[in-house]
């Protein structure tokens, strides 16, 4: 039988620092290898660009750019239909169409056209990105129709419900 005093097993020794700085180097440039690799095969499907200020300026396919003048609509407060006790403050602005301008009076008729239509909104229908997204398709709407089509876009800058 033997004793513990008997077992003469060796304990394990911690990894020494130079192995530990070895396998650090070997990972980073594998890492490396792998990233030059990755960027050279991405970037061959890149077109090579025009020299500056040589070609057609061209808006980009699908470009979100405003292209007419932007006016920004003074900060609509009111309650909402359901619950009665939450207020919605909405900071919004229009974008003309190009060539089109929008007066002073048309910018103050629109924004109390969305304070009409808040007023009708039901506060679960304003949930989550989806909701935000279908008031601003409403707005821009009913900024369309009250416009006779002068207006493009509807930007919501701020929705604040409390």
């Amino acid at each position: 039988m033997s004793t513990l005093a008997d077992d003469t097993t060796p304990a394990p020794k911690a990894p020494s620092s130079v192995a530990i700085i070895a396998a650090v180097a070997v990972l980073t440039l594998i890492a490396a290898a792998g990233g030059w690799f990755l960027g050279t095969q991405l970037g061959l499907n890149v077109p090579a660009g025009q020299a500056a200020g040589t070609g057609e300026k061209t808006r980009p396919a699908g470009a979100d750019v405003p292209s007419g003048n932007v006016v920004a609509l003074k900060p609509i407060l009111t309650n909402v239909k359901i619950p009665q006790d939450v207020w919605i403050r909405l900071e919004a602005g229009v974008v003309a169409k190009p060539g089109e301008k929008i007066s002073d009076e048309l910018a103050a008729t629109v924004a109390g056209d969305f304070m009409a239509f808040l007023r009708t909104v039901n506060l679960m229908q304003l949930r989550g990105a989806a909701g935000l997204e279908y008031l601003r398709m409403d707005l821009q709407e009913r900024a369309r129709m009250r416009s006779e089509g002068k207006i493009e876009k509807v930007y919501i800058w701020a929705l604040v419900m409390e």
